[in-house]
C-alpha cells in the first residue's frame, strides 16, 4: 500500500486534491492509493467495446476518455507490447437469494429514503473518479497497448454549464523493458492535464435539465431521441450518468428501478470494491458491442449509491491478444457533492 507521501510525490502537481483542506485530501489521496496500487497482470490488447452514444462537451475531444470511450494513440510501425491490466476484482456470495430484479428494487427504496444531499448557496454539481482505460491501436494486423490511469473532476451548474478537468497519470508498462519499447514506436509517456469549460447547455448535450424520476421518462431522456437501445446499454448509461450527474434520492432510486427492468440482469455477488468499500455487484453478460464481455456496476448496499463499473471480457478477445477473463475498463466514483465553481 502507497503512503500518503508516495502518491503526493507520484502525483506532483497532477494531484486532483493539493488544494483541498487537509482532512478531504487525506482522504481522497488514500482512496487513489488504494485504486492505483491494485496487483496488476499483463494482457494485450484494443479497446473493442464502442459507445453506442454519450457526448460528454461539444467537441471531437469530448468523446475521449471522460466518457469510457478510449483513445487510439497513433504510433508508428506498432509491435505487440504488454500493457499493464488490473487485477480482477473478487466477487464473493452474494446477500441474498433474491433475483437482481427484486434486490435491485429494494436498493432503490433504500436509496429513495436518503436524505437529500445538502446544497450550500453558490454551489454547484461536483464529482471526483478514479478511472482506468485500455489505450491501444492496431495497424497491420498488430497491436500496440498501454494503460492510462486517468482522474477526472467536473463542476456542472443548474443550466448545464461548467468545467472538467481531466488528468492523465503516465501510461503504466509490465517492465522498463516494455516502456522504452512503447517510447521508442513514438507512444505517449508524458503526464497530460486538460482543463475544459463550458457555455450554458453545453456540459451534456442530449441529457439536459433535471434527471428524470419516472423509469419511462428515464428510459426516453437517456435514449435523447435514438432509437431504444440494447439492455447493456441502459447498463452503460446509467454508469456514465453517475460519474457526471449528482444524482439526488429519488433519482438514484429510478436509475436502480431502471436496472432493475433490464432483461439479463444478475446478481454477481458481494464485493469490495477498488476504493475499498463494501458493495454489491449486477451484471449483464453481452456481446452487443462485439465481443462477449460482463459489464458491471456496483452498488453501496446502505445508500443506493453507485460504487463504481467495470468492463470485462469474458470468453474471446477475437483479435485481440489478450488473456481472458481481462478488465478493460473500470471507473471508481469517489465524490459527488455540491461545492462552489472553482474560478
Amino acid at each position: 500500500m502507497k503512503t500518503l507521501d508516495d502518491v503526493r510525490r507520484l502525483l506532483g502537481d497532477l494531484d486532483p486534491a493539493r488544494d483541498l483542506d487537509p482532512a478531504d485530501e487525506r482522504r481522497r489521496a488514500a482512496d487513489l492509493a488504494r485504486i492505483l496500487a491494485t496487483d496488476r497482470g499483463p494482457s494485450t490488447g484494443r479497446r473493442a467495446l464502442p459507445r453506442r452514444r454519450f457526448v460528454l462537451a461539444a467537441g471531437a475531444a469530448a468523446l475521449a476518455l471522460a466518457a469510457g470511450v478510449v483513445t487510439l494513440e497513433t504510433v508508428r510501425e506498432p509491435q505487440p507490447v504488454w500493457a499493464v491490466t488490473p487485477a480482477m476484482l473478487t466477487y464473493g456470495p452474494a446477500s441474498t437469494t433474491e433475483r437482481a430484479d427484486v434486490r435491485l428494487r429494494r436498493l432503490a427504496e433504500v436509496a429513495a429514503a436518503q436524505p437529500a444531499p445538502p446544497r450550500p448557496a453558490g454551489t454547484v454539481e461536483h464529482l471526483e473518479s478514479a478511472n482506468w482505460f485500455l489505450n491501444s491501436s492496431i495497424s497491420g494486423g498488430r497491436t500496440t497497448s498501454a494503460v492510462v490511469p486517468q482522474q477526472w473532476r467536473s463542476w456542472r451548474t443548474d443550466d448545464d454549464a461548467g468545467r472538467t478537468v481531466k488528468r492523465e497519470l503516465p501510461p503504466v508498462f509490465r517492465s522498463d523493458a516494455d516502456r522504452e519499447e512503447w517510447r521508442r514506436r513514438g507512444g505517449r509517456v508524458d503526464p497530460s492535464r486538460e482543463t475544459t469549460d463550458y457555455a450554458a447547455g453545453e456540459f451534456t448535450p442530449g441529457w439536459p435539465g433535471p434527471v428524470p424520476t419516472d423509469v419511462a421518462t428515464l428510459r426516453e431522456w437517456l435514449d435523447a431521441g435514438s432509437p431504444p437501445g440494447e439492455p447493456v446499454q441502459y447498463l452503460e448509461d446509467v454508469a456514465h450518468l453517475a460519474g457526471v450527474r449528482l444524482l439526488n434520492p429519488a433519482q438514484r432510486a429510478t436509475t436502480l428501478r431502471l436496472l432493475a427492468d433490464l432483461p439479463g440482469i444478475t446478481v454477481t455477488g458481494t464485493v469490495t470494491d477498488r476504493a475499498g468499500r463494501a458493495g454489491e455487484a449486477y451484471s449483464i453478460s453481452s456481446a452487443a458491442h462485439g465481443l462477449p464481455a460482463q459489464y458491471t456496476v456496483i452498488i453501496d448496499p446502505d445508500s443506493g449509491v453507485l460504487l463504481g463499473y467495470e468492463e470485462v471480457l469474458t470468453t474471446t478477445a477475437g483479435r485481440l491478444n489478450v488473456t481472458v477473463p481481462a478488465v478493460i475498463t473500470y471507473r471508481t466514483y469517489l465524490v459527488a457533492e455540491y461545492a462552489p465553481l472553482p474560478g
